[in-house]
């Protein structure tokens, strides 16, 4: 049965960096992954696992992988090391994002609770006063950053005690931030919105934001690599997109036919892997040179919107909105 946490997290004591709600900038509507062919995939690469039609989230931790079922109420942990044996159930109240944690477990966020999630399944959980949170990082101090539909980002200490509200976006569909050795001057932290297809740079100790930069038409999603590359899918162009710096620039833009939708980034064999939801397939590039060079094209199972990389192993995982994990070892 999940604990709860000592301090509950009531948001609307906390201060908000700017007097102001939402933004009145252009908007477009927000992008969300092409449809995939009716039906089954055709010979999906690796292993499939089977998992629930409209699973939410998928995280890679030290040696599970997590996903949350389609109600959100349960986390499925599948051990790396035996993916297909049968995976330990938590329950948890419900969540819509989950990424891992230090210490071999999980963070999780849903509508009202945020929770965490031990390696021994166990699972602590606190009262969150948002209703529609729409994403979920860490930072290298632990602390934990929760994203709204509504264009806020909530800053939680390393025990889910609320710290701050900072605003200023239309919404926060993505957050990313660098790793603690990146080839930047201090850990930078940039919100994804959908709504702007734009990415953000933001100081979280003081809420400060940088300049907001176009994302192309209808980014979706981001990720981060090892130097500190913000990897951004701009699914309605047909292309992946690379910032970096501080300031943060455009580096590249390049094709990627098949409505590039999810990313994440290798960064023991720095490659950079995308799922194409219209064709399912997964492609990684490699980065080295500066503009992405293909690597590998994988098919998928069908309707990949979401995948995570095992840096250690170089397995990439793959969560079908349809049902089905898949496991794709760093050999195909």
């Amino acid at each position: 049965m999940a604990g709860v946490l000592a301090a509950t997290a009531v948001l609307a004591a906390c201060g908000s960096s700017d007097d102001s709600t939402t933004p009145d900038v252009p908007t477009v509507t927000p992008a969300t992954a092409p449809a995939a062919p009716p039906g089954p995939a055709a010979r999906p690469a690796g292993l499939v696992v089977p998992t629930a039609p409209e699973s939410r989230a998928m995280a890679v931790g030290d040696d599970t992988v997590a996903v949350l079922d389609a109600a959100g109420t349960r986390v499925l942990r599948y051990t790396t090391a035996d993916p297909g044996a049968e995976p330990q159930v938590s329950p948890t109240p419900e969540l819509t994002e989950v990424v891992p944690a230090d210490d071999g477990g999980f963070i999780g966020v849903g509508p009202g609770s945020v929770a965490r999630i031990a390696r021994d399944g166990t699972v602590e959980s606190a009262e969150l006063d948002v209703d529609d949170p729409t994403a979920l990082a860490r930072t290298a101090s632990g602390d934990v950053l929760v994203g709204t539909a509504d264009g806020r980002v909530l800053v939680f200490d390393d025990q889910l005690v609320p710290r701050q509200v900072i605003d200023g976006f239309v919404r926060v569909d993505d957050i990313t931030v660098s790793p603690p050795d990146a080839d930047l001057p201090e850990e930078q932290v940039v919100v994804l919105d959908r709504a702007q297809s734009s990415v953000t740079p933001v100081t979280v100790s003081d809420g400060d934001l940088g300049p907001a930069l176009r994302a192309g038409n209808g980014a979706t999603n981001a990720a981060v690599d090892r130097f500190g590359r913000v990897l951004v899918a701009n699914t309605r162009d047909d292309e992946i997109i690379g910032f970096f710096g501080s300031p943060l620039v455009m580096r590249f833009r390049y094709p990627v036919p098949g409505g590039p939708y999810a990313v994440d980034y290798d960064d023991e064999r720095n490659l950079m892997w995308v799922s194409t939801t219209a064709n399912n397939e997964v492609v990684a590039y490699d980065l080295s040179g500066g503009e992405p060079v293909e690597k590998r094209r994988l098919p998928t199972v069908a309707q990949p919107d979401s995948i995570a990389v095992d840096d250690a192993s170089g397995t990439l995982y793959v969560l079908s909105e349809r049902g089905g994990l898949q496991v794709i070892g760093s050999g195909g």
